[in-house]
């Protein structure tokens, strides 16, 4: 039988450890699973062939399937998603203070006296499915993201990390989740690019709605911190067994920086931090939406301002496997 078949992920490319210049950045793909297969793979290897910047700039160093079977029984999603399912079915407990003033400038509504749900508890509210919760359109300035936690006014209410349950509910054991991991000197101007080319070949191929955004076909790394968050839920060696943090390219390199693994660690768990402005102000940022875009060194320059941190996630068997210091 072959991996797949045995409910274990087939690595098809293996991955061949951290790169040795600082340069490089690995970026992950990988496909959401309601637009899976084989035609979108090649469809968006073809944009990167096709096209003189990236053919020679972006390397294909990992490329694997995962079955949907080896995600639910590892909760992959779950703790991958593990702030945003707190905020989901916290809703407004969850608020920090910095949180609650960021939502009063911007909705102009008092926080005490406002309907703010947890995206849970606004399927019961509102008596949808998670899917119609996801699609439900409103204004872009009924949207606001807060620490990284997307708050959408529906109706009179406000709904914490709508998209949450949709997210959850669309991983189940018959659908795969194929793994791309691009190895390149481009900064993440290149990479949107890239992101935005790939997204067209799927719309005129007739893979998916050209009114989906891309984020509804493929999943992409935005930063370096959640180029790490990628790699411990879906790199693995061609036995199968996780990858040490330090051979993650960005962690390897955080920790030749001095950055112990408990501190990478720590952060990937609870990145809802307070970090230090060039005027010696601390404001209230999360590291993965705050270093999105940025380069090994300016993600490592944002981790030395981090002044105090927000713990509000306690466990992770998945981060747990890979930092001993959680052991």
């Amino acid at each position: 039988m072959t991996p797949d078949q045995l409910g274990l992920p087939t690595i098809i490319i293996p991955y061949p450890g951290p790169a040795q210049h600082w340069g490089e950045q690995d970026i992950f793909v990988y496909l959401r699973p309601e637009t899976n297969g084989v035609l979108v793979e090649s469809t968006m290897l073809k944009v990167i062939k096709s096209a003189e910047e990236y053919s020679s700039a972006m390397k294909l160093i990992y490329m694997a399937n995962f079955p949907g079977e080896f995600i639910m029984q590892n909760s992959i999603i779950e703790q991958y998603y593990a702030l945003k399912l707190h905020f989901a079915v916290m809703g407004s407990k969850a608020f920090t203070r910095p949180m609650i003033d960021r939502f009063c400038r911007y909705f102009h509504r008092d926080f005490e006296s406002a309907e703010i749900l947890g995206a849970f508890q606004a399927l019961q509210r509102f008596n949808m499915k998670p899917e119609e919760l996801f699609e439900l359109w409103v204004a872009e300035e009924d949207v606001c993201i807060i620490s990284g936690q997307t708050v959408k006014r529906i109706r009179d209410a406000f709904v914490v990390n709508y998209d949450i349950p949709a997210l959850l509910d669309k991983n189940n054991k018959g659908t795969d989740i194929a793994i791309m991991v691009f190895r390149t000197n481009l900064g993440y101007s290149h990479v949107r690019g890239l992101v935005r080319s790939m997204h067209s070949a799927l719309v005129n191929s007739g893979i998916i709605n050209p009114k989906f955004d891309p984020s509804r076909a493929f999943h992409y790394s935005k930063g370096p911190f959640e180029q790490i968050m990628d790699g411990i839920g879906y790199l693995y060696t061609q036995n199968r067994e996780t990858i040490a943090l330090k051979h993650f390219t960005f962690a390897h390199y955080l920790m030749e920086k001095g950055i112990d693994e408990s501190v990478i660690c720590g952060c990937l768990m609870n990145p809802i931090v307070g970090i230090e402005d060039d005027e010696g102000n601390i404001r209230e940022i999360n590291l993965f939406q705050h270093t999105s875009g940025m380069n090994y060194g300016q993600a490592f320059s944002a981790l030395e301002r981090v002044r105090h941190q927000t713990v509000l996630i306690h466990h992770g068997p998945l981060l747990q496997a890979i930092c001993p210091c959680f052991s």
